[in-house]
């Protein structure tokens, strides 16, 4: 077996950037597949709030399902009412249903966030407080600079390398 035949076999560690919502997602569904994932985020600890997030249909449904998430997502929905347009009186000119706006079930991003970072916790190390500043390739793999933390080493999980970005945003190193 070759080094890199190897790799694909023996690494299969991952470093995510954000834990919001896409990150702990991505997490999940690595894990479920033999990885194992890190998840480094800026702010120090999950935040709280944000925008409602809707789930419409049964492609939306199906994957909170499979997640073993939606009852959690369900019992955290936010339940919004009708809407009303009223005149600078406050006579109700029109009335809008819920249903116009929301999906089958709405959350808070916040409370999205938690619930996901709940299901993740156990198998992804989650790092708060810190940000990714420089990915630098070497022939071993890439090591990966942080604002605060200790360097860590990233090795190929796979038998093809390339780099991270083709272009990368500014003010971070390849």
């Amino acid at each position: 077996m070759n080094n890199a035949t190897n790799n694909a076999t023996t690494n299969r560690s991952v470093l995510i950037s954000g834990a919001s919502v896409a990150g702990p997602v991505l997490a999940y569904w690595l894990h479920r597949h033999g990885f194992t994932p890190t998840i480094v985020e800026r702010a120090p600890a999950l935040r709280d709030g944000g925008y409602a997030v809707d789930f419409r249909g049964e492609a939306h449904l199906s994957i909170l399902r499979r997640m073993g998430i939606l009852d959690d997502i369900e019992r955290a929905r936010t339940g919004m009412g009708s809407m009303w347009y009223v005149n600078s009186a406050g006579k109700p000119l029109a009335k809008l249903p819920a249903d116009l706006f929301a999906g089958d079930v709405e959350i808070l991003r916040g409370d999205l966030a938690r619930i996901l970072y709940d299901a993740t916790k156990e198998h992804t190390e989650y790092v708060f407080g810190d940000s990714i500043t420089s990915l630098t390739e070497d022939a071993d793999g890439v090591t990966v600079t942080f604002e605060r933390g200790t360097p860590r080493p990233v090795r190929p999980g796979s038998g093809r390398r390339r780099p991270a970005f083709d272009h990368p945003p500014p003010g971070l190193r390849t």
